[in-house]
C-alpha cells in the first residue's frame, strides 16, 4: 500500500468525480464555499501529483454542479430554476484550462459511452428524446439502433453502508471494536480490495460524531487506522471511492486524499 497524494483545500470538498477512462489519473472536485455561496472546481492528476486546474468555469453559480468526467472534459448541470431540483443545460470544459467547451441548453447528461461519445436527453411535454453528443464539439446525432459494447469500461466501486439494524452492522462493529480497541461505530461504510478490507466508520464522541479510516488485510493485519475528522454535526454521505487500485478518501471535509492499494 502507498500513499499517492493529498491536497488541502480552503472550500468544502462537495463532490469527486474520476475522469471515466480507466487509464486516466485525473479527478474532478466539485469545492463549495458556504459562507460566501460560491461553487468552483479542481482538476487533480494523481499521476503528476498535482492540481492542474482550479477556478469557477464559465456559466457555475451556486446551482450548478459537476456531473461527469470523461476523456479530460467535465461536464456542469445547471439549474436554470434553482426552487426546480431537476438540471435544465448542459455544459462541458476542458480540464487542462477551465474554459467552456459547448453548451447545450434544455439538455441534460444521461451517460457516458466512450471516449468521444456521451448520451444526452431532453425534454419534450412529458417524454425524454435521447441522442449522442461528440464530447469535442458537442454535435448532436441520432443514437444507433444497435451499441457496441464499451471494452474498458470504469471500474469504480463506492461503499455499502450498514447502520443499526443491518444483519451485518453487528459483526463489522464487534470486528472494529476488536481491532480498535474499544471504538462503538454507529456508521460503518465498508469497501473490498482483496487483499485489502477497508472501513470508513463513525463513532460518538461527547456530542458529536467522529469518522475513522480503518484498513486491515484479509489474514487480519491491520495496515491503517487514522481519525479523518471529528466533532461532526452528523454522518455525512460516502467519503471514499475506489478506482480500479486506487482509494481515494476525505479529511475534515475539505482534504483530498488517495492511497494506491497493491
Amino acid at each position: 500500500m502507498q500513499k499517492l497524494f493529498s491536497y488541502t483545500f480552503s472550500q468544502h470538498i462537495w463532490r469527486i468525480i474520476p475522469d471515466a477512462n480507466p487509464d486516466s489519473d485525473q479527478w474532478a472536485i466539485e469545492l463549495r464555499d458556504t459562507e460566501n455561496k460560491i461553487a468552483s472546481v479542481a482538476i487533480l492528476d494523481l499521476s503528476k501529483k498535482e492540481v492542474i486546474w482550479q477556478g469557477i468555469p464559465e456559466g457555475m453559480d451556486w446551482w450548478a454542479s459537476v456531473t461527469a468526467f470523461s476523456n479530460g472534459t467535465f461536464f456542469l448541470h445547471h439549474y436554470r430554476y434553482p426552487d426546480l431540483p431537476e438540471p435544465t443545460d448542459l455544459s462541458a470544459f476542458s480540464a487542462q484550462t477551465g474554459e467552456i467547451m459547448w453548451s447545450l441548453p434544455n439538455y441534460l447528461m444521461v451517460r457516458v459511452i466512450d471516449d468521444h461519445t456521451i448520451e444526452v436527453a431532453t425534454k419534450t411535454a412529458v417524454l425524454f428524446t435521447y441522442k449522442h453528443c461528440d464530447v469535442r464539439s458537442g454535435s448532436l446525432s441520432a443514437q444507433p439502433e444497435s451499441q457496441p459494447q464499451q471494452e474498458n469500461q470504469i471500474i469504480l466501486t463506492e461503499p455499502v453502508r450498514y447502520k443499526k439494524g443491518n444483519s451485518f452492522f453487528d459483526r463489522l462493529a464487534s470486528f472494529i471494536s476488536k481491532e480498535t480497541g474499544g471504538h462503538e461505530a454507529i456508521s460503518i461504510d465498508y469497501l473490498e480490495k482483496r487483499p485489502y478490507i477497508i472501513f470508513s466508520y463513525y463513532i460518538y464522541h461527547q456530542d458529536k460524531t467522529a469518522q475513522y479510516l480503518l484498513i486491515v488485510t484479509d489474514q487480519g493485519e491491520s495496515v491503517l487506522h487514522e481519525k479523518l475528522s471529528e466533532e461532526r454535526a452528523g454522518i455525512g454521505r460516502s467519503t471514499m471511492l475506489l478506482k480500479a487500485s486506487t482509494l481515494v478518501y476525505l479529511r475534515n471535509n475539505n482534504e483530498f486524499s488517495s492511497l494506491t492499494l497493491s
